[in-house]
């Protein structure tokens, strides 16, 4: 047997797969701007609005090459999110809550998109109707702006349409239903549904930040 041959094949194999893997995957860092989100917010029958702000934090290009030839492209990016939401229930209460959160957000390459997000935030309820206080002298007064605060936690899923990538619109049209639970609600968890629809803005050049952008093809 030549080994010094063998030895050699060996080596060549190594480099040229080296080279593959780096060739296959490419990472590198650029600047992306922020987005601008509104939207309705209905907590069940109940009117509300929600605005917010996506910063990004990762964006990954994915191509997986099927053996019948097709290929199988999406991308995967990730925001850290700030979001202030207010949802009206007569009779009941005002809900104003502030909440960061981690969204996943995967397009195709058609425009169409699913996103997953968690949030963890501060709620502010405000009661409805007229809010009495007596006070340890029987004097009655009425309190203004009565409510409670919570911990709030959300976890939420939805779909969308990027119409960026398809027809050059710096714009997501998205739906997306979201659970929120607060704590404690009179030494209970309560929790509630509620549903967005609205837009993303995406601007050109709004507060950019430089991010990871990785591209993968397999």
């Amino acid at each position: 047997m030549n080994y010094p041959r063998f030895i050699l094949v060996i080596i060549l194999f190594v480099q040229y797969s080296i080279c593959s893997s780096q060739t296959a995957d490419s990472v590198r860092f650029e600047k992306k701007s922020s987005n601008l989100k509104v939207s309705y917010n209905s907590s069940l029958i109940y009117p509300g609005a929600r605005v917010g702000i996506e910063f990004p934090i990762r964006t990954t290009a994915v191509s997986i090459h099927k053996k019948s030839g097709w290929v199988k492209s999406f991308v995967k990016e990730k925001y850290i999110t700030g979001n202030v939401s207010w949802y009206h229930h007569p009779n009941f209460h005002d809900n104003v809550y502030f909440t960061a959160g981690w969204t996943m957000r995967r397009a195709k390459p058609t425009g169409f998109l699913a996103e997953f997000s968690p949030e963890i935030g501060l709620s502010r309820t405000f009661l409805g109707g007229t809010t009495y206080k007596v006070d340890n002298n029987g004097n009655v007064t009425i309190e203004r702006f009565a409510g409670y605060y919570y911990a709030l936690l959300s976890v939420g899923g939805g779909i969308g349409y990027d119409f960026s990538i398809a027809k050059s619109l710096p714009f997501i049209l998205f739906s997306k239903f979201n659970i929120i639970t607060m704590v404690p609600y009179n030494s209970t968890i309560y929790m509630r549904p509620t549903l967005e629809i609205g837009l993303i803005y995406k601007p050109v050049n709004f507060l950019p930040l430089k991010v990871k952008s990785k591209k993968i093809d397999r």
